[in-house]
């Protein structure tokens, strides 16, 4: 109670809202949500995320994962997906619908119990199924997909047609009579399955019904905050609404903001200059981490910096704030929101932060030593991180996610001859590629969402050594931490875990490095590559380079691989974040038998090892006949007489 208390006095009424990153994950994992939920109330939440769904293959939504497409919006709730109304009803799965509206259901009950409101983040305007547009053509808004990672078309619903904002005004006047706590709405458009009619950054081009070309695209977005906001007020509930896109124009922004209503905002900003947020907290950051999909690790020293911004409330404002704690970090987040109330100091204060972070280390480690030892291993995870974001797979950086998990690059097989893979021992990775590429394209760790990556020997170079930079520090870091642990017997089994996990991202990144410098050798492999023996005997045997380069990456990898294994079984708790059954698998998501996968990676490298030296002999003798007596010079002497 004290700390509720505590943080509702520095907040005052400001909203604060709790969500609990991959929640989808753990869907149907009830005492995990219950625990959150106290540790939300125990810190002053007055509101939880809610909405977030399961990863799911449905009949209409991903059938087969047939087309990877669809994953950026695979957790996300859908207006019109969840609360259909008229015609549009008898066009949806009405066992998915039920489905979508179990699942708020249950978490909105369990919100109930603790008297807390809800908060739904998601996507929109969401695309439709074909179906709906074939029976309604006026519907049919934005072509909203990304192409080259897009086996069809996908098309969000036209929301300058009437008929559609009465859809959404039903659906909000369903989802605001059925759970009324939910009042505040957060949604991201043009981008994951979601797009904005004749607005310049959807995937493929400004594109839209023709009807609506010229209208003003302020009054566009407006009237469908209005028609989202006026459906929640028919179920009598006052709700806040938020829509923001990358990339929206400035004209386009001034043109919405000009036309917003109280509790509207786009792109952070409301009317009369509000703004959605005045802060928020992050530890562990979901899908979306730089560190994913290793399980419960952060950045504590920036989870400290956020809180600083959330609880500094010189103004006294309205404002909403935000906590965000990852499913893995809950003890975690609880012990440095502690520290943080027993010294909350003020926004910006360095000294302030570095004592908290001690506090929360002397309570894992014991004493005072070992604590400073424990936030020294912290802030080299951090720079290790900062490593890793450099290799910028897109603009983010997000190598671990894109490539080791969506390209499957920590379970495929580094061979010679990928091509010639039986369908067996490709199957395991390429059903859960993010990729509508062909056996070919998919063939090469260069493909990476669609686009070729990490190519010529810059790439490859730059990319090798910041990532060796992020593996030595991830090395020291875990050797620290499991220092500490062997003295600390109380801390031991926590920070024994996060050693491991902390070993685990080494892993990956070395897994990273080991692709690229893989992949650039094959690609060169097509130059002759020899050299003589180095020893003093066998003056005539040739060394193909090239079997030695790849052999020696693949060998690191093996043993990185064996590695990795080691470290998920020394644990009872999860290192690697996987899903809890097949049927859950995604292309962000790896499979939950991971290692079965990386055990049948091993065996295929092994299963081809002799293809090195078949390709590229090592202990070739180079049968070399002697000059002629007569040298060249003496020849063309001779040919040309004086």
């Amino acid at each position: 109670m004290y700390y509720k208390i505590r943080a509702r006095e520095l907040l005052g009424k400001r909203p604060l809202v709790f969500n609990l990153s991959q929640a989808q994950i753990h869907q149907g994992n009830q005492d995990l949500f219950r625990r959150f939920l106290e540790l939300a109330v125990g810190f002053g939440a007055t509101h939880i995320s809610v909405g977030r769904i399961p990863y799911r293959h449905g009949s209409t939504f991903m059938p087969d994962n047939h087309d990877p497409y669809p994953s950026w919006c695979n957790t996300s709730m859908g207006l019109l997906w969840t609360f259909p109304s008229g015609d549009l009803r008898s066009l949806m799965s009405a066992a998915e619908v039920e489905a979508r509206q179990d699942c708020l259901a249950g978490q909105v009950e369990e919100l109930r119990k603790f008297g807390l409101k809800g908060a739904v983040d998601g996507l929109e305007p969401l695309w439709l199924p074909e179906e709906v547009y074939r029976a309604h053509p006026k519907w049919r808004g934005a072509q909203c997909e990304l192409g080259r990672i897009a086996r069809r078309p996908y098309f969000a619903p036209s929301i300058d047609e009437p008929e559609v904002l009465e859809l959404y005004r039903s659906a909000m006047r369903e989802l605001s009579t059925r759970f009324p706590e939910v009042d505040r709405f957060n949604f991201m458009s043009n981008d994951s399955g979601a797009g904005i009619s004749w607005t310049p950054n959807v995937y493929p081009g400004m594109n839209g019904p023709l009807a609506w070309r010229t209208r003003d695209p302020g009054q566009r977005i407006a009237g469908w905050l209005n028609a989202v906001q006026e459906g929640s007020a028919d179920a009598g509930v006052e709700t806040f609404v938020h829509l923001h896109s990358s990339g929206l124009s400035p004209e386009i922004k001034s043109s919405t903001v000009h036309a917003l209503k109280d509790g509207q905002f786009l792109n952070w900003v409301g009317p009369k200059g509000g703004s959605w947020t005045a802060g928020s907290a992050s530890l562990g950051a979901g899908v979306w981490g730089l560190s994913y999909p290793v399980a419960g690790l952060a950045d504590p020293a920036a989870f400290v910096s956020g809180l600083q911004k959330v609880f500094s409330n010189p103004e006294g404002d309205d404002r909403a704030v935000e906590i965000n704690i990852d499913a893995t970090h809950i003890d975690r987040g609880a012990s440095l929101l502690e520290a943080f109330l027993n010294d909350p100091g003020g926004a910006g204060k360095s000294v302030q932060g570095a004592r908290v972070l001690q506090a929360t280390a002397q309570n894992l480690a014991g004493d005072e030593n070992s604590a400073e030892t424990l936030v020294e291993g912290w802030s080299l995870v951090q720079r290790a991180v900062h490593a890793i974001q450099q290799v910028r797979q897109k603009g983010f950086g997000h190598l671990l996610p894109f490539c080791g998990v969506s390209m499957r690059w920590i379970i495929r097989p580094l061979v010679p001859q990928p091509l010639k893979l039986s369908s067996e021992d490709k199957d395991y990775y390429r059903r859960f590629l993010f990729s509508i590429g062909t056996e070919e394209t998919d063939a090469s760790f260069s493909s990476v969402l669609g686009k070729q990556v990490f190519r010529g020997e810059s790439a490859m170079w730059m990319s090798r050594w910041c990532l060796e930079e992020a593996y030595q520090t991830l090395g020291q870091a875990r050797t620290m931490l499991a220092g500490v642990a062997e003295k600390s017997s109380e801390g031991e089994p926590v920070l024994g875990l996060e050693a491991a996990r902390i070993g685990a991202l080494a892993c990956l990144v070395k897994n990273a490095q080991n692709v690229i410098r893989y992949q650039y050798a094959l690609d060169v492999a097509h130059h002759p590559q020899f050299g003589w023996n180095v020893m003093d005997y066998d003056e005539n045997m040739l060394s193909d380079q090239r079997a030695l380069q790849l052999r020696k990456i693949a060998r690191e990898e093996l043993d990185n691989t064996q590695m990795l294994i080691e470290l998920i079984e020394s644990q009872d708790e999860p290192v690697i974040i996987q899903a809890p059954t097949a049927e859950a698998e995604s292309v962000f998501l790896l499979g939950p038998d991971l290692i079965g996968d990386l055990k049948h990676k091993m065996a295929i490298m092994w299963d081809g090892w002799q293809d090195y030296e078949s390709l590229y002999p090592t202990t070739k003798v180079a049968e070399l006949e002697p000059a002629s007596t007569e040298t060249a010079f003496a020849k063309e002497c001779s040919e040309n007489q004086f």
